[in-house]
């Protein structure tokens, strides 16, 4: 992917989530699929893909170290689309979480 495809589907998302608009979920679900394209069949990926890939759609993001390069986080694609679809938490509920 080039920089700018990769700076252009950011900006959308981030356009999105900055919105108040119906369907505002189905819309960066919409963005993000695109994207990515269409899911490689797990039977082509390793073997440890499945486990991990099951983990993920349990809730648990996980992590792939790619040979030091960098890491690589597995999250179930109706999390990451919850994560960016709701709002930030205000200043009083940081603050709050600092306290407890």
């Amino acid at each position: 992917m080039t920089g700018a495809k990769e700076a252009s589907w950011k900006l959308v998302v981030k356009g999105l989530k900055s919105k108040v608009v119906a369907g505002r979920k189905e819309l960066i679900a919409r963005v993000l699929k695109d994207v990515g394209g269409d899911a490689a069949p797990v039977r082509r990926a390793r073997r440890i893909l499945l486990t991990l890939s099951a983990d993920a759609l349990s809730g648990t993001p996980r992590f792939i170290d790619v040979h030091g390069e960098g890491e690589v986080c597995l999250i179930a694609f109706a999390d990451l689309v919850d994560i960016l679809a709701d709002p930030p938490p205000s200043l009083a509920e940081v603050m709050g979480r600092v306290k407890e």
